[in-house]
């Protein structure tokens, strides 16, 4: 037994590891954004404009890319995905123009939609189906992990050697990962690790409609629609909570961006709770742990409504983490255990690629909503935005009205 659980777990690690490593080189942004339009003098509809490129490249790109990893060794694909990223990251630090640095970030995203869903497909080879609560509550939390160590060393490099900075060092360490899980990634059990190669289990000719095959699935369309509006909260916390805390709360750049890791780290442990919640269910049903984390995100977005127009970091902290708790919570628990319930059915992959695809849609739609509502009526317009997707949330995940979107396969 231990050395059937030694090799799977150490496979565990360096899948959690290496998604970690892709968000150094995707939320950086947020930190550098005040930065950016300083120097440039843009509005934030303007600067939001980069952040959407990412989000509809990556959306787009997860429908293409999780098909694909679906026919495609992980090894291999995840491995340029990440090489490609570093490079952008590196380019995209000495650009000053805007057309030029939306459509660097846009390619950005699309090859950083290279990761999740192969990653995913992998983790499903590795554990069984009825693992899926455990995984969640012990995979998801790596990519909040890797937003708050991300928002933390950007926000040390802008401080100490300007914006150009928080992309030249990430990408320089995204080189780092890229080595890390080639040589020691191994795609499947039944796999001998041996040399690299693109073929997969499913190995064959790849065809586009894979993309939206299981858009049939009862529970992967009720999560489509839970990720949509939740990834509208989850990324403009991402996006915009370093310039919150800057602009209202009255903290520095250096410090808004360390105090703002507090945001994904309540991301991180709403993930974990919600897996963990799934997996001691004896129903193991998604959508009652949904609502509750709707409930969640309400209480802090009436928490930051009541503080949006007075300095008091403590609280308004508070009210943010609650939100990041319950946001990412519903969104990771999703985009985890339901491509995992597919188990060895051959679509994983593409189910997680579909799945992330809803949310950074709700991303994309966030990044230039949010940026017009900041410019016309200010921080209360995004929080109140937030009170209300919430609510819709909590509504769609009632079981009393929703509750056939909630079966199985």
């Amino acid at each position: 037994m231990n050395e059937r659980l030694a090799p799977r777990w150490r496979l565990f690690a360096l899948c959690w590891v290496t998604y970690a490593a892709f968000y150094l080189g995707r939320v950086n942004l947020a930190v550098a954004m005040p930065a950016i339009q300083a120097q440039f003098g843009w509005s934030k509809a303007t600067v939001g404009l980069i952040g959407s490129a990412l989000y509809w490249s990556y959306a787009i790109g997860q429908l293409v890319n999780g098909s694909l990893g679906d026919r495609i060794s992980a090894r291999a694909f995840v491995g340029l995905g990440m090489f490609l990223s570093a490079f952008l990251n590196l380019l995209f630090g000495s650009l000053g123009a805007l057309g030029a640095m939306a459509f660097i970030w846009g390619l950005n995203g699309w090859v950083q939609s290279m990761g999740w869903g192969p990653l995913v497909k992998t983790l499903s080879r590795w554990f069984p189906a009825e693992k899926r609560g455990l995984v969640s509550a012990l995979f998801a939390p790596c990519y909040v992990a890797g937003h708050a160590v991300s928002w933390v060393l950007a926000g040390r490099l802008v401080s100490a050697w300007g914006w150009r900075a928080a992309f030249w060092v990430p990408g320089a360490l995204l080189l780092g990962g890229t080595l890390l899980w080639v040589l020691n990634a191994q795609d499947d059990p039944a796999f001998p690790r041996g040399r690299l190669t693109l073929r997969s289990r499913e190995s064959g000719p790849w065809n586009p409609k894979e993309a939206f095959r299981t858009l049939g699935i009862p529970a992967v369309r009720w999560g489509l629609i839970i990720c949509f509006f939740s990834g509208i909260i989850k990324d403009a916390l991402s996006l915009w909570a370093p310039t919150y805390l800057l602009e209202v709360q009255g903290l520095g750049l250096g410090a808004a961006a360390t105090w703002a890791a507090v945001v994904p780290f309540a991301g991180g442990l709403g993930a974990f709770l919600a897996g963990l919640a799934l997996h001691r269910s004896s129903h193991q049903r998604e959508a009652p742990i949904v609502a509750g984390a709707a409930l969640l995100v309400a209480v802090g977005a009436v928490g930051s409504l009541l503080l949006a127009k007075g300095a008091f970091p403590a609280g308004a902290l508070a009210a943010l983490a609650l939100s990041a708790l319950g946001s990412h919570g519903m969104n990771a628990l999703l985009m985890t255990s339901l491509p995992l319930r597919l188990g060895q059915q051959g679509n994983v992959s593409s189910a997680a690629g579909a799945l992330d695809f809803a949310s950074y849609v709700g991303g994309g739609v966030s990044g230039a909503l949010t940026g017009y509502l900041l410019d016309g009526w200010g921080w209360p317009a995004m929080f109140g935005l937030w009170l209300g997707v919430a609510l819709a949330i909590a509504l769609i995940s009632s079981r009393g009205i929703f509750h056939i979107l909630d079966k199985t396969t």
